[in-house]
């Protein structure tokens, strides 16, 4: 044995008992089966924990500049497209008339809600609850798109065609860029708060059912809280308010890709009425009321180093040796 081999066996730091010296017994094995068995749970328990992604939520104020913002909505209004109009008003006292920049499409009142009423949610929905490469994965996915039908729903026609006005209701889609500052986004019945023909109480309903609602750019696959929402009107003079705080939010994936877009949190207010006078000077409708958030949110995923994955293994492999 050369003298290097000689000076390692000399450091052993576990020195061996001599053959002759050992007795097997049930007990020593049994420990031995004890001690690999929580060796492959503490391999098998840091290893899942390296593969599983961690994420951190990064607060700021908003320095994004932009002036302006896009909507994204569709929903469908118990009511025909002709007796209502659809607009913007915003704190900077500019409004924008929307009926002849969105897509209004006249379908039949009992199929379209007959099917939508077992698709709706029960509550809001969110992605608070997804992984940042989840929401990567479905901002990637086209479930719809405004100016398409999605499937399932009633096929657009024309008012001759339904024949019935009580059978009547309102698909309102498309995606309009406002000011980014707070609003009023706000679907009314003609003559009320607005100019126009007069409609009678007795032809108004707010029932409506949200497919869509989202600020920023549009990821049709991504549930914002009144995606998919039943909202149903027990009067025929009735007002729908929503209080909608938004939130810049940037999410960045384990493979630094970035997506931006806009959480926001709603509170929904409803209010029958038994005619136009108990509304206090207030339309009938629907209004959707904005704000911008000065905070901005960017939740950060990542996975643990693999150094500090090598050690920690090394560490419970060894130890359990060592017992």
């Amino acid at each position: 044995m050369s003298s290097w081999a000689q000076t390692l066996s000399r450091l052993d730091a576990f020195s061996k008992v001599d053959s002759t010296h050992q007795a097997r017994t049930s007990s020593g094995g049994f420990l031995s089966v004890v001690v690999l068995l929580a060796m492959a749970f503490m391999v098998t328990s840091e290893l899942r924990d390296f593969l599983q992604y961690q994420q951190t939520h990064e607060f700021a104020v908003d320095a994004d500049v932009q002036q302006e913002l896009q909507v994204n909505f569709a929903m469908t209004v118990a009511m025909p497209c002709p007796l209502m109009r659809v607009d913007v008003l915003d704190a900077s006292g500019n409004r924008q008339n929307l009926d002849d920049g969105i897509t209004m499409q006249a379908v039949s009142r009992r199929r379209a809600f007959t099917k939508l009423s077992g698709r709706h949610s029960a509550g809001l929905n969110g992605v608070a609850d997804m992984h940042v490469h989840d929401i990567f994965a479905e901002a990637g996915r086209l479930r719809r798109v405004p100016g398409v039908r999605e499937k399932g729903l009633a096929k657009p026609s024309s008012l001759a065609s339904i024949g019935d006005l009580d059978d009547a209701a309102c698909r309102i889609e498309g995606s309009v860029m406002v000011n980014k500052v707070a609003g009023l986004f706000h679907i009314t019945a003609h003559g009320h708060a607005y100019g126009g023909a007069y409609v009678p109480s007795r032809m108004m309903n707010f029932t409506h059912h949200i497919d869509e609602l989202s600020f920023g750019p549009l990821y049709p696959s991504l549930d914002n809280p009144l995606d998919n929402t039943l909202h149903v009107s027990d009067d025929h003079v009735s007002a729908f308010r929503y209080f909608i705080s938004i939130v810049p939010t940037t999410y960045i994936d384990a493979s630094a890709r970035h997506l931006s877009t806009n959480q926001y949190a709603v509170n929904e207010y409803y209010k029958p009425h038994s005619d136009l006078s108990d509304l206090g000077g207030k339309p009938p409708g629907i209004f959707l009321e904005y704000i911008f958030e000065s905070v901005a949110v960017t939740v950060r995923e990542h996975r643990g180093s693999i150094v500090a994955f090598a050690v920690r293994l090394c560490a419970a492999i060894s130890g359990l040796f060592v017992t």
